[in-house]
């Protein structure tokens, strides 16, 4: 994109600011609105500290984001920086080799490009066509929230707590119901794991949106405010919050939109750069195509069938060991730059702070968050808070992070029990336990070993995570059972393949 085109309407120079400190120090002031991050094991690319400036307004127990027109950090630096430009190039180019070498090598050595197994983790065009007709009403149960609450809201005034009680029942009942039939679908139809992946992933999405709305909504229900209040939500939100409850084209933009609050108002961009949006839409099949045919190297060659030997599954594990880092990167790359750029322009939503600069980063508990902004906002306001508002303890305070982390492990093992139709802990051993422990793990900001080992303890991880679940999967492979819930929790890695 042209470096004019990308500084109209470009954001202040904070975007590459890490997000607040979850653990504030009790002896900070509650009522203010924002904190200087001490000790937050990261630094920034050029080497300064990073900014005290923070997109939260603090109040009394809460803090709310403030969304801003700004730049995703790599769109940023690629822009502002024409060296950082030039390597993003030379990277995009290395990476489209590497697709036609794989693509030219099935040819030459195969006689033809076997296009059946770079789609077969999607399935048969019948069965993606299937998983698009599951998600329309998972989708359409996602529109009903809004009436709902506006019945709820009628009900309010004249039953009060009866009501109430009601509306939280109903919330319960939503979220079971539609996540029963997301999973139902996915074991009854058998869906392939890549589409059972996006049907897991958009019903986790539609649950947590709606939350976000009945949360933010209900407020303004059960403790009315007015716009010239000077204190309360008037002044919390900037603006971004009206005292009605909000309509329903806002909740409709909010359930597309980049984001997982939900606010009345988002700093939106004039227009929609159609240069930008065809630049992201490529950027995105290029990233889709690389990561598939990653995945076609980690196991083309996967031993699925015959005697297996140790020697074998060593070599399985060491390419595991060198994908592993780009796999967890261009994952990334392609959900929350590529991705969520390309419906962040679509829509014009200017927010554009879907991650931060966790590459430099050298402790653990602020990579996670600056790794996902997306869920970290989410998981910050609706559960750490809560939790913090709960128990109000500062014994509590200190280890506040811990049950926030180990809901996160559950949230992402959830997401691939119904798709690989068994429950394997790695991400909960991984993310909920050492995770945990290294997050409480404090180091000097300014050392370049602990970025080292914090990169080299991603990779090792992705790499462990990739082989055990691989390795069950196709273990469950050769040895073909029929499917239950009680042996979802029974891994077969040892019986079937030794």
């Amino acid at each position: 994109m042209g470096r004019k085109q990308a500084k109209r309407g470009q954001e202040s120079p904070g975007v590459a600011s890490a997000p607040p400190e979850e653990a504030e120090s009790s002896s900070t002031s509650e009522g203010e609105g924002s904190q200087a991050e001490q000790g937050n094991g990261c630094v920034r690319s050029d080497g300064k500290a990073p900014s005290s400036e923070s997109s939260y307004v603090a109040r009394p127990g809460k803090k709310k984001k403030i969304f801003e027109s700004r730049l995703s950090i790599l769109t940023a630096l690629t822009t502002n920086d024409p060296n950082m430009e030039a390597f993003y190039h030379i990277f995009m180019v290395l990476v489209l080799t590497a697709i036609v070498y794989s693509v030219l090598k099935d040819f030459v050595e195969d006689g033809g490009v076997d296009w059946t197994f770079y789609l077969k983790g999607f399935g048969p065009l019948e069965q993606q066509l299937l998983s698009c007709i599951i998600w329309v009403p998972l989708q359409s149960a996602a529109f009903l929230v809004y009436p709902a609450f506006k019945v709820w809201e009628t009900l309010h005034a004249r039953l009060g707590r009866a009501a109430d009680a009601t509306c939280v029942c109903l919330v319960l009942l939503y979220n079971i119901v539609a996540h029963f039939v997301m999973v139902y679908s996915i074991v009854h139809f058998d869906l392939p794991p890549v589409s059972a992946v996006f049907l897991s992933v958009e019903q986790l999405r539609f649950s947590m949106k709606s939350y976000s709305f009945v949360r933010e909504n209900a407020y303004k229900v059960l403790y009315p405010w007015h716009k010239e209040d000077s204190s309360g939500p008037a002044v919390w939100y900037k603006g971004q919050m009206d005292p009605k409850v909000g309509s329903f084209p806002q909740y409709l933009y909010f359930l597309f939109a980049p984001t997982l609050l939900y606010r009345d108002h988002y700093p939106r961009t004039e227009r929609v750069r159609k240069r930008r949006l065809l630049s992201h839409l490529a950027k995105t099949a290029i990233a889709v195509a690389f990561i598939t045919i990653l995945n076609k190297e980690l196991f083309d060659n996967y031993p699925v069938s015959g005697e297996v030997t140790r020697m074998e599954l060593t070599l399985t594990f060491l390419s595991c060991l060198l994908y592993g880092l780009v796999m967890q990167f261009f994952c990334g790359y392609f959900f929350l730059h590529c991705w969520s750029n390309l419906f962040g322009e679509l829509l014009r939503f200017a927010d554009r702070e879907f991650y931060s600069d966790w590459w430099t980063c050298t402790s653990f508990s602020t990579f996670y968050r600056k790794w996902n902004l997306l869920v970290h906002d989410w998981i910050k306001a609706y559960i750490y808070q809560d939790f913090k508002d709960f128990f109000k303890s500062k014994t509590y305070n200190k280890i506040a992070s811990l049950p926030t982390i180990i809901i996160s492990a559950l949230f992402h093992e959830y997401v691939l029990w119904a798709p690989l139709r068994f429950f394997l802990p790695v991400l909960l051993i991984q993310y909920g336990a050492f995770g945990a422990l290294l997050f409480f793990f404090r180091v000097p900001q300014s050392s370049k070993f602990w970025n080292y080992f914090l990169h080299t303890s991603i990779n090792c991880g992705v790499a462990i995570m990739i082989f055990c679940y691989a390795t069950e999967f196709y273990a469950r492979q050769r040895c073909h059972k029929e499917l239950n819930f009680v042996n979802t929790f029974t891994p077969r890695t040892f019986e079937c393949l030794w």
